[in-house]
């Protein structure tokens, strides 16, 4: 006979897939017959934003745009030129378990991008785009944690399991604006020729079903003049948002991911307030952790009959710890021509690898440098970063992200002296598995068939001794044996027959 179990459902939300995929995109571009010939490029930048987002059956698919912006010297001499040109980007990938249904959360980068010259009409360039997203499907984890109906005959030895379960995963999008002055001794702007911006989240809160979070937008911008002049500007603005999300649990954990959707930068009129507008629009992703106590049954017996137990395993996240860390890298590169002032640097993540609490990456220093003489020259060294992390026994990391929080150069005789400042953020997640009695039968011929228990047994039990244990070995009951033996709970203890 089946002995029916009352279960407990917990709804959540489990991650079906998670990696990265990345991709090489080419192209080429001729040059506008209103424009001069190239003579060499100096450079190349690129801003990406995503487009759409979609999750299929079986598959995660991306739609996102790159703006480049390449710079190029005149074979005529004169003012720096700026092509601009933008590039299509389609990621697609297997994720097994996806479907239509899921939620899912992903974060498209720049990892580099060059570009040279054909000929003197034609300018190609390479990119190397990389995404990382995660999957998420609703749940509902039914456990066995006690019977339906009362039986006074069966006990039950329950436990609970700390679990860290995803609660909700939302997205807001919003939009940051700001002014931007001009740099110093450039009055008018003619052009933008070239751009940069990234974001970094600072602070996360959950407050009463809210997520609340803060940070800023970096923008890097070079500026032409009416007369060919070059400057370079460097722009910060603060944001915070607030997002609604569903669960009402104390301790909720929230992590956030930044994407852009859109950049745009107006420059001012001749007769206006000589400042770019920024509008920058976003999209905030947040994945909500909540902790739970799960309840299961970690052993059941019956001193009337032969109780079968079925076991099975129950996998939980045991805990989250959330990790960031910062490390300053530096190195330099050579000057190719004469030594002069930095115009402009910027820097962009590689790869990143993870191994144990080991993370591994590149960073990517580009700068543009006036040379004294006239003129402008470009550098680019790569420098190597690796962070160490004291993790919990058992745990491993996910979702590891490397940012450039700050980068600085500096000419220094032939070369160009750099140091960047990078954050690695991670959670330290820690799985754990217990075995739980899922379903019982009962089998009374084989109770029959066992000797007879004596109605009291003397035994010696060693200090600790599992209790559970010992009542289930002579039938009796956990209850039984405290009775008769008071607080004494090792050496000669007497263990009744349960009635």
């Amino acid at each position: 006979m089946e002995t029916a179990l009352k279960t407990n459902i917990y709804e959540h939300l489990a991650p079906v897939w998670s990696g990265s995929f990345s991709r090489d995109l080419t192209s080429e571009s001729i040059v506008p017959d209103a424009m001069p010939d190239v003579a060499g490029v100096l450079d190349a930048d690129g801003v990406i934003t995503l487009r759409s987002k979609e999750t299929e059956q079986g598959a995660v698919s991306l739609a996102a745009s790159l703006s480049v912006s390449v710079l190029y010297v005149p074979d005529s001499g004169g003012a720096l030129q700026c092509l601009a040109m933008t590039i299509p980007v389609e990621l697609r990938t297997d994720a097994p378990g996806a479907d239509m249904d899921c939620q899912t959360v992903a974060r498209v980068r720049l990892r580099s991008i060059d570009a040279k010259m054909v000929n003197s009409r034609k300018l190609s360039v390479r990119a190397d785009v990389d995404c990382e997203a995660t999957v998420y499907q609703k749940r509902s984890l039914e456990i066995a944690s006690g019977l339906e109906t009362e039986n006074e005959a069966v006990h039950i030895l329950t436990k609970t399991a700390s679990a860290s379960v995803v609660a909700d995963v939302r997205e807001k999008t919003f939009v940051v604006t700001d002014d931007y002055p001009l740099p110093a001794g450039l009055p008018a702007v003619e052009r933008i020729l070239s751009q940069r911006v990234d974001t970094v989240v600072e602070d996360v809160k959950y407050v009463s079903g809210k997520v609340v979070f803060r940070g800023r937008v970096r923008s890097a911008l070079v500026f032409a003049g009416p007369e060919g002049q070059v400057a370079a500007g460097r722009y910060e603005t603060e944001f915070s948002q607030i997002m609604e999300v569903a669960t009402q649990a104390e301790d909720v954990l929230g992590t956030v991911t930044m994407q852009f959707t859109g950049v745009y930068f107006d420059l001012p009129e001749r007769d206006g307030d000589g400042q770019v507008k920024a509008e920058l629009h976003l999209v905030a992703q947040t994945v909500c952790r909540e902790p739970k106590e799960i309840a299961y049954i970690a052993d059941i017996y019956s001193n009337r009959t032969v109780l079968i137990g079925q076991t099975g395993p129950i996998s939980v996240t045991g805990g989250v710890q959330p990790i960031s860390m910062r490390q300053t890298v530096t190195g330099s590169a050579e000057l190719l021509g004469a030594a002069g002032e930095v115009l402009s640097v910027s820097a962009s993540v590689g790869n990143v690898t993870a191994d144990g609490g080991t993370v591994r990456t590149t960073v990517n220093v580009r700068a543009i440098v006036r040379q004294d003489g006239g003129g402008f020259t470009a550098a680019r060294c790569r420098l190597a970063a690796e962070f160490t992390a004291d993790l919990p026994a058992g745990a491993a990391l996910q979702g590891v992200t490397v940012t450039t929080a700050d980068v600085y150069c500096s000419v220094a005789g032939g070369s160009l002296d750099v140091r960047t400042v990078l954050q690695m953020d991670a959670s330290a997640v820690t799985a754990r598995s217990v075995m739980a009695v899922t379903g019982v039968t009962e089998d009374q011929d084989a109770f029959a068939k066992l000797p007879a228990a004596p109605s009291v047994t003397l035994a010696r039990l060693e200090p600790g001794a599992d209790m559970w244990a010992v009542a289930k070995k002579y039938r009796s009951t956990v209850e039984a044996i405290a009775a008769a033996n008071g607080e004494r709970q090792a050496g000669l203890i007497l263990i009744p027959k349960a009635r």
